[in-house]
């Protein structure tokens, strides 16, 4: 099957498109020129057709630029879905043992395509499945030049979470649509940023259910899994190469991802200390892709609205990055409310674009600077 981003999609839709106009419209359009109630149904028939023919072109067209559904799962699963979770009971949250993960190399992404890692830094998968949750991603790992060479082989690299838009793709929004490793050499490489390992993870965990990364009464416990699991599988994978503490975990995300990435910071402020938010949002959604993720407790959904959270609780001892546009960008007024609320010890920054859409384009702007920030912010060892 041609993948919902491919431009093999497109090419067939171009040319079902010519297909029709050239050989129905061209060629058979005089044969419905009658008056008859068959002709004119036929002229109403081939104009829908056409139609909508050019809405899926432009629809496909859009969701390729944009990302807003990355596979056919991810579009027909707004319906509902299964979630992806292990079929034995989770451990208990204080188990002792390690997430599963799995690891495959994804060399042929990235800077220099994996071909000298000393030089270009190397990109691997990993497939992880939570002790902690029972929940199964995948991520893509971002390794530097530095953690193959010699003089660092001690060094322990500081950690960046990246989390994407919900539903998002995974590897074709951070590495394809958003360039990050090719950005963090970059950054790397002109000494604006040191050398970091990145993790890129797409939100979903269940195809058609927006979870804002939170622990679901009676369903996936997703906090859980991005706050303890992921660490903790990070670790495992990469023993003694990354921080032992706080001070060198961060996360960052745009859209559902920026929210995410700052409520994971601001709730386990014992894992991470700062994080980026491109765009994202700071109060509670509730519609119909998250369905109702709070068992209709008005105190749980307060508890998830960030705003609600540094009005009525202490402020935790984070660093946030608040990356928007001023006009244009419609999380802007959430991000606004925020701004306001923070107080010591929570320190807010703000990275603004004179105008700006919540799409990729806009978007892809958060990411430098958000590398360097992110950078300036977390400490190796």
């Amino acid at each position: 099957m041609l993948g919902l981003t491919s431009w093999g999609l497109l090419v067939l839709l171009l040319a079902i498109l010519a297909a029709v106009v050239g050989l129905v419209v061209l060629r058979g359009w005089n044969r419905l020129a009658g008056r008859g109630p068959l002709a004119l149904a036929g002229r109403v028939g081939v104009m829908a057709g056409v139609q909508l023919v050019i809405v899926a072109l432009m629809l496909t067209a859009v969701n390729k630029y944009y990302l807003f559904y990355g596979s056919w799962s991810d579009l027909l699963g707004a319906a509902g879905g299964k979630a992806q979770t292990n079929d034995k009971p989770p451990s208990h949250p204080n188990a002792a043992a390690s997430s599963q993960v799995k690891v495959t190399s994804a060399a042929q992404l990235g800077p220099g395509h994996g071909r000298t890692p000393s030089k270009d830094g190397l990109i691997q998968h990993l497939d992880i499945e939570g002790v902690r949750t029972g929940l199964r991603s995948e991520a893509y790992v971002y390794l530097p030049p530095a953690y193959f060479q010699k003089k660092y082989a001690a060094t322990r690299f500081p950690v960046a979470l990246f989390i994407a838009g919900y539903p998002a793709a995974d590897r074709l929004t951070w590495i394809d649509k958003g360039h990050v490793p090719e950005e963090a050499f970059l950054q790397m490489s002109s000494g604006k940023a040191k050398p970091m390992i990145y993790v890129m993870m797409r939100p979903t965990v269940e195809n058609g259910w927006d979870t804002e990364c939170a622990d679901v009464p009676g369903g996936p416990q997703v906090e859980t899994f991005f706050s303890q699991d992921i660490p903790d599988a990070i670790t495992q994978t990469y023993k003694g190469r990354v921080a032992r503490d706080q001070r060198g975990w961060g996360l960052a995300g745009y859209s559902t991802g920026g929210y995410c990435a700052t409520k994971l910071a601001m709730l386990h402020a014992d894992r991470f200390s700062a994080a980026s938010s491109m765009a994202g949002h700071f109060h509670a959604l509730l519609d119909t892709t998250t369905r109702d993720l709070y068992g209709g407790s008005k105190a749980v959904r307060s508890s998830n609205n960030l705003i609600w959270r540094l009005k009525n609780l202490p402020q935790p001892p984070v660093s946030i990055l608040v990356a928007s546009a001023l006009t244009g960008e419609k999380t802007y007024p959430s991000a606004r409310g925020f701004m306001a609320a923070a107080r010591p010890p929570l320190v807010v920054d703000k990275w603004m674009l004179p105008s700006g859409g919540h799409n990729f384009k806009a978007f892809r702007k958060y990411i430098p600077p958000t590398i360097t920030w992110l950078s300036d912010h977390l400490q190796g060892e």
